[in-house]
Formats: structure tokens, sequence, C-alpha cells
């Protein structure tokens, strides 16, 4: 990721206060992900490869959460809470206002999401991961929006094998992880998970992490977004 995340970020945000939205947005990636199938990793050689064709490219994944909360003044684990939480009653809402000085609603703190990761979009030469990235940016030309999928064993030995896993019940791991995300894709997108549609569905069973990053490349070369 950039030298320096702030700064980064900071000078793409102030570029595009001072500049017009270019007519031709993109182009960019967003990669959504079953529990267990490392889209990180994945992005991360695939922004290696895609360097090679002459513009550089970057990915984010918790820089998105980063960004948010650095607009918003709150604690990263303020935006995860919200992100991770059922959606609250109105009630709760002015209940959260009145305990907390500091108290930001869930739909700013959506709405301000967002924003973000739609403006990466927009700027293009960018690998969104996860954070519904896809349901906040399908409206946007340019994008290329993929699942990484892949059968419920291969996902629990494939987290078994990682050192961070060593003590996590991981069955259970994965259930509470994917109900998460495919809540937070709903709540975004307003829609039940099955209606939300990619535009190609990978299979991290059946091909190997550089075959993955060749049939991405492939279609971004069908799709004319390189």
């Amino acid at each position: 990721m950039p030298y320096n995340l702030m700064t980064y970020f900071d000078q793409r945000f102030s570029k595009a206060i001072k500049k017009p939205v270019k007519k031709d947005p993109g182009p960019f990636i967003t990669i959504s992900r079953e529990t267990g199938c490392n889209a990180t990793a994945i992005a991360q050689d695939l922004v290696k490869a895609l360097n090679q064709y002459g513009k550089k490219w970057q990915y984010v994944n918790k820089e998105i959460l980063q960004e948010s909360a650095h607009r918003l003044h709150l604690n990263e684990s303020k935006i995860e809470y919200v992100l991770e939480s059922e959606a609250r009653t109105h009630l709760d809402e002015i209940l959260g206002a009145l305990s907390n000085r500091y108290y930001k609603s869930d739909k700013i703190v959506r709405k301000t999401l967002s924003q973000v990761l739609r403006h990466f979009a927009t700027a293009g030469n960018m690998v969104i991961v996860g954070r519904a990235g896809v349901a906040t940016t399908r409206d946007i030309p340019n994008g290329l929006h993929i699942r990484l999928v892949a059968p419920y064993e291969w996902r629990v030995n494939s987290l078994k094998k990682r050192k961070a896993f060593e003590n996590v019940n991981v069955k259970a791991f994965i259930k509470e992880h994917d109900e998460k995300k495919k809540r937070l894709i709903e709540q975004f997108y307003g829609k039940k998970f099955h209606e939300v549609y990619f535009d190609l569905t990978l299979n991290r069973e059946a091909f190997a992490s550089q075959q993955i990053i060749e049939l991405i490349i492939e279609a971004m070369k069908v799709k004319k977004l390189i």
C-alpha cells in the first residue's frame, strides 16, 4: 500500500474536490469473498500483474476503514462495530446520541464509507477488497466485480493452515463471518444476497492463485478495462 496512507488519501480527496469527476471513471475491481478464500493475497498479486500494463494500480482493504474513521474523527473499531451490527432502531439511535457526545449515526457512517469507496472506484486503477464494494459501486461504469468462493471444507482447511488460526474454532469463525459479509452487502445493496450479481465468480479450489489472476486479467481485457 501507499507510502503514507493519510497523506495519500488527503491528496486524492483534495484533488477530487478541486476537479470535476472525469467522464470515464475507473477502471476498478471489487473483490468479494467467502471466509477463508484469502482475497487480500489475490489482490496483492493482481496489482503486481496489472502494474505490468503501464499504469500504477493499488489495492485497498482495511485502508477504507482508516480513511472513513479519519473523516468522521472516530476510532476504526467504531466503524467496524456499525458495519458488523444489525440495523439499529430509531430509539437505539436516540439513546446512543444522548449517551455519547461523539456519537455518529449508522446512516452517517455508512454514507461516509460509501463516499470513500466510490471515490476510489471513480479515481480508477484500484482493487477494492470487501467492504460491500460491489453494492456501493455497482452503478459506476468500467468496473469488474469478482466473487471468490470455495467448498466449505476447503475453506476450513485453508484457515487451519494459517498461524493466526491455531487456537481458533475455525468452523464457528467461518459461520459468523460469512453471515457478517452477506449482511453488510445486503445493508448497502438494499436487497437479499441472492439478488446480488457479480461479473465473475471463481472457485478457489478449482483454480490456483496464479490462474485466478490470469482469469481476472482476461476478463478485464474482454471488458476493455486494460
